[in-house]
């Protein structure tokens, strides 16, 4: 079975992590043991650190970061047949780096996509996570949604629909990127 990582990304406060346990249950019947990754704990301390004091993150503290996100995806869907990770790969170059350092693994970007006025609105309803408001310049200045020749991509937009709406787009576009294989 070939191994498949489902990478659903985009900025922060696009409801990755909510998506993903919709996902798992979708594809439990073929994957059973599917797992989901929480990309964000997979950073290291430095960069965990940075970005709790406000300061963005540039590239040179996010190679390291996608490496072991693309690394540790992979072994668990050579594993279990199925990864679902949480990463906000921005760049296209990012998306790249994690196809190259994983050639065995086929990864499909999921990118959940909101206006800037819905992910604010969005993230100053959460306390918990070191990801704030005011740091979500910086991301959307990154921002590389995939073109529609970047293999195994995808945009699903969230602006004005419900959690249960976008779940159901996603499933929809995860089916139809599987079906291009």
């Amino acid at each position: 079975m070939d191994p498949k990582v489902i990478v659903l990304a985009g900025t922060a406060g696009t409801g990755k992590s909510t998506v993903a346990d919709i996902l798992l249950k979708h594809h439990s019947s073929k994957y059973p043991d599917a797992k989901f990754i929480e990309g964000d704990t997979l950073h290291p301390p430095a960069n965990v650190a940075k970005m709790s004091a406000g300061i963005p993150l540039g590239d040179d503290d996010r190679w390291g970061w996608l490496e072991k996100v693309a690394t540790y995806s992979s072994a668990t869907a050579k594993k279990h047949g199925l990864c679902i990770v949480a990463c906000s790969s921005l760049k296209k170059k990012y998306r790249d780096f994690m196809r190259e350092k994983c050639p065995d693994t086929t990864f499909y970007f999921v990118f959940l996509y909101g206006s800037k006025e819905e992910v604010f609105r969005r993230l100053e309803k959460r306390s918990q996570h070191f990801m704030k408001a005011n740091m979500m310049e910086s991301q959307f200045k990154d921002l590389e949604l995939p073109k529609s020749d970047e293999p195994h991509c995808c945009i699903v937009h969230i602006d004005h629909k419900s959690i249960p709406e976008v779940q159901n787009d996603v499933r929809e576009k995860v089916v139809a990127l599987f079906a291009e294989n």
